[in-house]
C-alpha cells in the first residue's frame, strides 16, 4: 500500500508508492527523452579554446598545467550584472529588469571527467572556487541570493561544469524552507535540520554516510527516487564559510557517493543544488542551515505531480539509502 509523508521543513506530502518498491534494476539502464548534441566543432570549456567564451573572472591554475577550474560569465544569461532594477507595474502584475550574475563554473579542463571519477583533491578547487566567487559576489547589495546548480550529463555540453546564479530575489523553494525553519525556530527554539540531522543518526535506517562534519541521507519525505542531501552535522548558514576542513572532507563524500550513484544505476543524469542562506541582513536568517540537495532524474512522473503539487516516489528512502550503503 502507498504510504504518504509529510515533509517537515515545506510542510509538503509526499506519496511513498510500495506495491512493489523499486530498486536499483528498474532503472537501469536509464535513456533520457532527448539525445544530447555535442557542439559542432571544438568545444568552448576545453583548454586552448578560451577564446570561445567571455573573459574569465575567476581560476585556479597548476604550476605547469595552466587552468585547472574556470570561472567565465555564461554567454546567455538569465540575470545581467549591468543595469538596475526597474521595478514598475504592468497593469495588476509586477516587472522588473532581471539584474545579478550567471556565470559558468568549468570543472575540469578533462572533457569526459565526473565527479564519480574526478580526484577529490580536484573537487576541493571546485568548492574552492565556489566560495571565492560567493564571496565576491556578496559584495553587491543588490544581490539577495546565491545558487549553485549542477546538471550531469550537461543540457548542452557534456564537459563537466555547473552553474552559479546571483539572484535580486529569495527563489520560492529557498523562501518556504525559510518559512518552515523560522516557524519550527518560533515553536521549539531549536534549528528544524539540526532536528533531523539528530533523528536520522538516531534512526540510521535513511543514513548513506557519515563524517566528522557531514551527514549523506536520503530524507524521510524523499520527493524523487534515491534523493540524497548532504548537510554539515554543525549549525551553519551559509555554505561560503565552510572551512577548508571542511571542503576537504565534502570533496572526498561528493567524489564517494556519486561513485556509488555511477556503480548502482549506471551513471544516472542528475541535478544538483547547493542551498545556502540568503546574503543581505534584511533576509539573511541565521536560523538555516545550508545543504547540498541531489535529485536522480530517473522514474519521473510530472503529471500527477504537475497537476496536484504532491511528489510521487517508488523507491522508499530506507530502501534506497541500504542500496547505496551496500555498493560503497
Amino acid at each position: 500500500m502507498a504510504e504518504l509523508r509529510r515533509e517537515p521543513i515545506e510542510r509538503r506530502w509526499v506519496v511513498i508508492t510500495k506495491n512493489p518498491p523499486r530498486g536499483p534494476a528498474d532503472y537501469v539502464p536509464y535513456k533520457p527523452p532527448y539525445q544530447l548534441q555535442e557542439p559542432i566543432g571544438a568545444c568552448p570549456f576545453c583548454p586552448g579554446q578560451e577564446g570561445m567564451t567571455p573573459p574569465e573572472v575567476f581560476s585556479l591554475n597548476e604550476e605547469g598545467k595552466g587552468w585547472s577550474v574556470r570561472v567565465i560569465p555564461n554567454k546567455f544569461p538569465f540575470f545581467h550584472i549591468e543595469g538596475e532594477f526597474d521595478r514598475r507595474p504592468e497593469g495588476m502584475y509586477d516587472t522588473m529588469k532581471a539584474v545579478g550574475a550567471h556565470e559558468i563554473v568549468v570543472e575540469a579542463p578533462e572533457h569526459d571527467q565526473s565527479l564519480a571519477t574526478m580526484d577529490p583533491r580536484h573537487i576541493e578547487r571546485i568548492l574552492d572556487a565556489y566560495q571565492a566567487r560567493f564571496i565576491d559576489l556578496k559584495k553587491d547589495v543588490r544581490i539577495e541570493q546565491l545558487l549553485i546548480l549542477k546538471n550531469y550529463p550537461g543540457i548542452f555540453n557534456r564537459h563537466p561544469h555547473s552553474h552559479l546564479l546571483a539572484m535580486p530575489i529569495v527563489p520560492r523553494t529557498i523562501d518556504d524552507e525559510i518559512w518552515g525553519t523560522m516557524d519550527y525556530y518560533k515553536r521549539k527554539e531549536r534549528c528544524i535540520f539540526c532536528d533531523i540531522i539528530k533523528e536520522e543518526l538516531s534512526m540510521k535506517k535513511r543514513v548513506v554516510l557519515e563524517t566528522p562534519h557531514f551527514l549523506v541521507f536520503c530524507p524521510f519525505a524523499s520527493r524523487y527516487p534515491f534523493e540524497t542531501w548532504i548537510i554539515p552535522k554543525g549549525h551553519s548558514p551559509d555554505f561560503h564559510t565552510a572551512t577548508r576542513e571542511m571542503t576537504g572532507e565534502l570533496s572526498a563524500l561528493i567524489q564517494s557517493l556519486f561513485a556509488c550513484f555511477r556503480k548502482l544505476l549506471a551513471d544516472p543524469p542528475y541535478s544538483l543544488v547547493f542551498h545556502t542562506s540568503p546574503l543581505q541582513h534584511r533576509f539573511h536568517q541565521d536560523e538555516y542551515h545550508w545543504h547540498i540537495e541531489i535529485r536522480l532524474r530517473i522514474g519521473l512522473r510530472e503529471g500527477f505531480e504537475w497537476a496536484t503539487g504532491f511528489f510521487v516516489n517508488p523507491t522508499p528512502p530506507e530502501d534506497a539509502a541500504a542500496y547505496l550503503r551496500e555498493v560503497r
